[in-house]
């Protein structure tokens, strides 16, 4: 049997009046536990705890929508979040993920499926970077929570919500530096999730080495976390598949620009050129790229940029079908995609390499 570990207790929130007596026998048997139904959450009450499991049902979109509402008053947002659904469907791990899971667990469940997923995130705790950081962490956690959200449900938000969250991160950024922050962005969240926080990072660090000023950064900011957006609308299992991926799950992965231009069309409130930075993050200048194939003089300077940190981005981060490239390795291959990327800001985007961290931790 194993060891009952009582270090960083469990948030139990459960749907009804009492959990789910399996659930909470498992949990038990291992962890310290603390359960409270949904309608009794309050904003401190996951205290300092590490780790949320969430029982609630997620079939129904008021039912998403609750629960997204309550775990969005919780003020620790650093917590890891494991959600149990009640089956493997594509449309729950969506709306669990929207509500910030990092894993999603169908019934029926297993202990050591249960065990193996809270051990894994128990022991990868988030780095502590500083007020600032946890800060700036938490609002584009949030943010990226809230936009998946108005993908996948009736759920509202216009850009200038999302100003705030890019504000912190760029205080954050500025305070602990670029290394640190992806550094931190390392240890937490999904996949589609870290990817989308360190290309944020990327290029505010690099507008702010650029010396532009605030409202560049913001805008900068707000591009990067909205433009993945339209991989709301992408299979969860081609989404997070930790394998390389087969030519068809290829084509169907490279439509999200324009799904995520849609999204943005169909439910307003961004501007042109946002709409632009999430359908066109994809093109290059000499008309390679996609979805439309645009060369140079259609794609904006802020869509450019963004371009320059999303590919800068998936080169150093580590995914299980290929190695993480060094920052210096990454800028090289960089180098080498002659007429594609703009020359002028690659040139620029070099001081990323050789004045941050990032030269010797990435």
């Amino acid at each position: 049997m194993p060891l009952r570990l009582l270090r960083d207790p469990i948030l139990l929130v459960h749907a009804e009046q009492k959990p789910c007596p399996d659930l909470h026998a498992a949990l038990n048997a291992r962890y310290a536990v603390l359960s409270c139904p949904l309608d009794k959450l309050a904003p401190d009450s996951a205290g300092k705890r590490s780790l949320l499991v969430v029982d609630a049902p997620l079939d129904r979109e008021h039912q998403a929508q609750r629960l997204h509402d309550a775990l969005a008053q919780l003020t620790n947002r650093l917590m890891r979040r494991v959600f149990i659904v009640s089956e493997n469907r594509r449309l729950l791990a969506v709306r669990a993920t929207a509500c910030g899971a990092e894993a999603v667990l169908p019934r029926p469940l297993t202990r050591d499926t249960l065990y193996q997923t809270i051990d894994r995130l128990l022991n990868d705790p988030v780095a502590e970077q500083g007020h600032a950081g946890r800060i700036g962490f938490q609002a584009g956690v949030s943010a990226l929570e809230d936009i998946l959200h108005f993908a996948t449900s009736g759920f509202e938000l216009t850009q200038d919500e999302l100003y705030t969250h890019g504000d912190q991160i760029v205080d954050a950024i500025s305070e602990i530096g670029l290394g640190d922050w992806v550094e931190l962005v390392a240890k937490h969240h999904s996949q589609t999730f870290r990817h989308s926080l360190l290309v944020t990072g990327v290029s505010v660090g690099f507008g702010q080495l650029l010396g532009i000023g605030h409202v560049d950064l913001r805008r900068l900011a707000l591009g990067s976390l909205l433009h993945d957006i339209g991989k709301a609308d992408i299979p969860v299992n081609i989404l997070e598949k930790p394998g390389a991926l087969t030519p068809e799950e290829t084509a169907a992965m490279r439509q999200h620009p324009e799904l995520g231009r849609n999204i943005l069309k169909r439910k307003g409130g961004f501007s042109a050129e946002m709409i632009d930075v999430v359908g066109q993050h994809h093109e290059l200048l000499d008309g390679s790229g996609y979805p439309d194939g645009l060369v140079e003089h259609q794609i904006s300077d802020l869509v450019r940029a963004v371009t320059i940190s999303d590919i800068f981005a998936a080169l150093i981060e580590q995914r299980a079908y290929k190695a993480r490239l060094s920052a210096g390795q990454a800028y090289e291959l960089m180098e080498g995609m002659k007429g594609k990327l703009d020359p002028a800001l690659l040139r620029e985007f070099a001081h990323v390499i050789t004045r941050t961290p990032l030269a010797v931790s990435a």
